[in-house]
């Protein structure tokens, strides 16, 4: 089973709650973590244009280069009610076996032409 962790932010990306399964978010908790994740601030202000209630908007395979967390994960953005105050669902759901699996294929296969070229 692939881990996961669910992160909630409001609507500037600063960070609320965290159930910090793949990283500890403690130093991060009460700011923008568009400063902490080039990838989210690539893309924050799109994202929030799109996002409405109920609809999912998903980034898959996005390389990490943070010590705290390399690798490659899975990106899930949702709108969420929390009494009466809309936050961002954040999943980083850990796909980092399942990229390299692909990566080594890839590579392989780029070998085998290679070859026979």
């Amino acid at each position: 089973m692939r881990t996961r962790q669910i992160l909630l932010l409001n609507e500037k990306g600063v960070l609320l709650e965290s159930c910090d399964t793949l990283f500890d978010t403690n130093k991060l908790k009460n700011q923008s973590l568009t400063m902490d994740f080039p990838f989210l601030e690539s893309v924050f202000y799109d994202l929030m244009d799109r996002l409405e209630s109920d609809i999912l908007v998903t980034f898959p395979g996005v390389e990490t280069k943070h010590e705290f967390l390399p690798g490659y994960y899975d990106y899930t953005f949702r709108v969420i009610n929390s009494n009466g105050c809309f936050l961002i669902q954040w999943e980083i759901l850990d796909a980092t076996e399942k990229y390299q699996e692909i990566k080594k294929r890839q590579q392989s296969f780029n070998e085998q032409s290679a070859t026979k070229d």
